[in-house]
């Protein structure tokens, strides 16, 4: 399993620490009102036909969208209303899901996120593509 960390493809500010993976069979989705993944876990998930990079709510570098009509729901957000979590910068990454009715977690939009697996401390390689097969290139 891998462990990687998340910067923003528009300014490359980290998003998150280290992330470890773990399958996506142990995603829970089930659980409404609870996380779907364990803190400082990650997990690729596809839904129709579309990847994201499923990460438990934390106190990551995010900040929430401006536009708060991202955050509708009943009790926190619902994730339907387009991408609420952004770069320190203000550039949209992320959506976080965190209603009643909903199991928690963020998911990435990988389109918007630079993926680097760490190989030690000191070490970091870049993707160059979606996390589709995560395709390792060196620094």
């Amino acid at each position: 399993m891998k462990t990687i960390k998340t910067y923003c493809k528009a300014c490359n500010v980290k998003l998150t620490d280290k992330l470890e993976e773990i399958h996506e069979s142990l995603l829970n989705f089930n659980n409404y009102g609870e996380t779907a993944i364990a803190k400082d876990k990650f997990s690729v998930h596809t839904e129709n036909g579309s990847k994201e990079l499923i990460v438990a709510i934390d106190s990551y570098f995010l900040k929430d969208h401006k536009d708060l009509g991202r955050f509708t729901g009943c009790c926190g957000s619902s994730g339907l209303d387009g991408m609420n979590k952004t770069c320190a910068n203000g550039h949209e990454v992320a959506t976080e899901v965190s209603d009643c009715y909903t199991a928690h977690y963020i998911a990435f939009n990988l389109k918007n996120v630079i993926i680097k697996e760490v190989t030690d401390d000191y070490n970091l390689k870049y993707q160059t593509s979606p996390v589709a097969c995560f395709c390792i290139a060196p620094l």
